[in-house]
């Protein structure tokens, strides 16, 4: 498994669109202190003391962990246990050591929990709490970010691989993009980055490069990329799915893989023939399912009325699905810069009697990266759409009919504006 080359030089960090790079820079000592106390341990070894009193596991430690310290373990399919860590021993001058407090060693800690159930191995003891994506909440992917670090140790175990599917599959992950005005007036063209892979991956010919989307795990990961920002400019960036990195490789053949906070001490680089082999398994299609070619196609479609059609519009019903599904499009827009504003209504074909929601959106995207938005944004509201399943698009300034009825119940429908 080829890790992404930090020490590049300026030339081997390309756009998709051959951009160039730019981000807000961040204050060193503000990340040096939030690094300091934020730690990540992929557990190796899971045993209970001799008195029944605590837990023992035992892995490499990043970062920093004192006594007393409030964690949380995470392991697939099941929910996070919050504990305590109640005693240290870790390797100093390679000796193991009782200590208060340990940093980027092979260490074991003794945790307020006397069941050896809530921890196995490959779990990931953080003291980042990850928590539902929501307006104003940054994302987080402690369990992901922790597991990325035993890759070099335990890649060659398949148990392993499966924990790094499981938490790379149902991860919110944040890319920088470039946004590139047009001729055409109000209107802006999104480009993803590539950086360069020091090694060649699968499936990459002979003399050619091996480049990779970058996606980071929280905003600490993406700070690290030092010289992105020019001038004090402001990062634009992009929340993808899994499932919507998936559709980004594949429209194309521009990337050959991945690499998950490409500036952290142990980066992952993951070629597209191991992303295959994720969206393959048993347990990806029952959490996520098959999508069919109709379904990709068909959901991301923008409304068209034809003439003959009598369509009703309306606001949704005040029902629990409806406030998720407004959340969390409150949430999209508020993490997506180029979404100016989201209104969601009911669509009902009165002749067929078919009743859909319908997302209007009104955003500084175009062609392809606003159908990005679509895919993502569908992805997301899949879960949640029982009541009505179908799911259905207009982007503002297209169809006026839509716009006056937005406009007129502005209190019912606007979910997001900036």
């Amino acid at each position: 498994m080829g890790l992404f080359n930090k020490n590049k030089n300026a030339d081997e960090i390309n756009s998709a669109e051959n951009t160039e790079l730019s981000q807000e820079s961040t204050q060193e000592s503000t990340e040096k202190t939030a690094a300091s106390r934020r730690f990540s341990l992929v557990v190796e070894g899971v045993t209970s003391m001799l008195d029944g009193d605590g837990v023992i596991v035992s892995g490499e430690l990043f970062g920093t962990v004192n006594k007393d310290d409030e964690v949380y373990i995470y392991i697939p399919g099941t929910e996070t246990v919050t504990c305590h860590v109640v005693g240290i021993e870790t390797k100093i001058d390679d000796r193991m050591t009782i200590a208060d407090e340990a940093s980027d060693a092979f260490t074991t800690l003794q945790l307020d929990i006397n069941d050896t159930n809530l921890v196995k191995k490959y779990a990931v003891i953080s003291n980042v709490l990850s928590e539902k994506l929501e307006v104003g909440k940054p994302i987080l992917n402690p369990a992901l970010e922790g597991i990325i670090n035993g890759m070099a140790k335990f890649g060659k175990d398949n148990t392993f691989h499966g924990t790094v599917a499981y938490w790379l599959s149902h991860a919110h992950l944040i890319t920088p993009v470039k946004m590139e005005k047009t001729e055409e007036e109000n209107k802006a063209k999104v480009g993803f980055y590539m950086l360069k892979s020091n090694v060649r991956l699968a499936g990459v010919e002979e003399g050619k490069d091996s480049l990779v989307l970058p996606l980071f795990t929280d905003g600490l990961a993406l700070s690290r990329w030092k010289g992105l920002s020019k001038d004090g400019e402001q990062i634009r960036t992009q929340i993808l799915r899994f499932q919507d990195v998936i559709r980004l490789l594949k429209n194309g053949n521009a990337y050959a893989g991945i690499v998950v906070n490409p500036f952290n001490k142990v980066p992952a680089t993951l070629p597209i023939p191991y992303l295959d082999t994720i969206t393959s398994t048993p347990g990806y299609k029952r959490d996520f399912g098959e999508m069919t070619e109709t379904e990709s196609e068909g959901h991301v479609k923008e409304q068209q009325i034809k003439k003959d059609t009598k369509i009703l519009l309306g606001a949704p019903k005040d029902t629990k699905e409806v406030r998720e599904i407004k959340d969390l499009l409150a949430a999209y827009g508020e993490d997506s810069e180029d979404i100016k504003s989201i209104n969601l209504m009911v669509k009902v074909e009165e002749e067929k009697k078919i009743v859909r929601y319908l997302i209007l959106l009104e955003m500084d995207a175009e062609g392809d990266a606003a159908k990005a938005h679509m895919e993502s944004i569908y992805q997301q509201l899949k879960p949640l759409a029982n009541e009505i399943k179908a799911i259905e698009y207009a982007i503002k300034g297209r169809i006026p009919a839509i716009d006056k009825v937005a406009e007129e119940h502005k209190d019912q429908m606007l979910v997001y504006e900036a």
